[in-house]
């Protein structure tokens, strides 16, 4: 993920803190703010997320808002 591709992945999520940890080939974004309740997380929002690829990541992030739409 280049510089680019995260800038516009952390515009689009703001409530995420979005990241290629240094000497790793995969991509996190992890939630910001307040820890999840028993609730979200059984409805399957999740803290961290680690994806391989740019796409990946977006499409697992789109899926949170999904989930945080529908509770």
């Amino acid at each position: 993920m280049n510089e680019q591709e995260r800038a516009r992945l952390q515009e689009q999520y703001p409530a995420w803190h979005i990241r290629r940890p240094p000497a790793m080939a995969c991509l996190v974004a992890t939630r910001l703010g307040r820890p999840l309740t028993e609730k979200e997380i059984y409805y399957g929002l999740c803290a961290t997320l680690v994806e391989d690829t740019y796409d990946l990541l977006s499409e697992a992030l789109a899926e949170q808002r999904k989930i945080e739409d529908s509770l």
